[in-house]
């Protein structure tokens, strides 16, 4: 009940104040990391991403074929500069605030749009990361189509966000097209096996609900079923009273009595 009181107070709203969250949270990990704290598991990216000194190490793709740039050691390794990238980034702009005399909780403020921002692309790089870390624990016959449904996430997520990959250095422009020619053939590869992967989901047709993702795929006969259904054919009973006049009705003006002050 509170769950939905809270989503009727703020709607999509809650999902913006749950990311600035996670930027806060990023930002005083990073700065903790600084000082020697040890990194937590997701987060523990940023050890290899960032150099002795704090900033953010020059990383870059080696390769450049299709099949090289979109392997998923390669693509941890993309996500997690950019990711990186947009942290430091965060933590520049809240130590800013702290420069111009600001308040710690001003400082945070005033490094909103940059912690928006780096909790985004950390919500990506630790997704990629996890599905990567599920799949080696998959069964081995399942390996080659998770593997490839997990490069295909992080591939497609990087041409999204393509300006901070080569931002970041990591990418170059040729790279990223390469990146476009893998995600192409990987939704091909990926087709073939989309209704096992959908079903995967274990939704049964009651919670579906729809003539449309049937299990058994009997769409066309179902769909006419619930079309009828709605569209019942037996008469209407206020149709001849209300609707046939005014389909039947005429665009003759019906003429009034003339007034005098028609004549002048």
């Amino acid at each position: 009940a509170y769950s939905d009181f809270a989503v009727h107070c703020t709607w999509e709203g809650d999902n913006t104040i749950l990311t600035l969250q996670c930027g806060r949270y990023l930002v005083a990990t990073a700065l903790e990391a600084r000082k020697g704290q040890p990194l937590p598991a997701n987060l523990a990216y940023l050890k290899a991403a960032l150099s002795k000194d704090g900033s953010v190490s020059t990383n870059a793709c080696n390769g450049s074929t299709p099949e090289q740039v979109s392997s998923l050691d390669t693509l941890k390794a993309a996500w997690s500069s950019v990711a990186a990238n947009a942290i430091i980034n965060a933590v520049r702009d809240f130590e800013a605030g702290l420069a111009k005399g600001l308040s710690k909780d001003n400082a945070y403020e005033h490094s909103s749009a940059s912690r928006l921002h780096a909790a985004r692309m950390h919500t990506y790089t630790y997704l990629l990361h996890r599905f990567a870390a599920q799949v080696e624990q998959s069964p081995k016959a399942l390996r080659p189509v998770l593997t490839l449904l997990a490069q295909l996430f992080g591939a497609h997520s990087a041409v999204q966000h393509s300006g901070e990959f080569l931002q970041s250095g990591f990418y170059s422009g040729s790279q990223v097209e390469a990146l476009k020619t893998f995600v192409n053939h990987a939704c091909i590869e990926v087709r073939k096996d989309a209704v096992p992967l959908t079903d995967a989901f274990g939704y049964t047709d009651y919670v579906i609900n729809s003539p449309l993702g049937r299990y058994d795929g009997d769409v066309y006969e179902k769909y006419f079923e619930l079309v009828t259904g709605l569209n019942p054919t037996k008469p209407i009973p206020y149709f001849d009273s209300l609707i046939k006049p005014l389909l039947e009705r005429t665009n003759e003006v019906e003429t009034g009595p003339e007034l005098e002050i028609d004549q002048e």
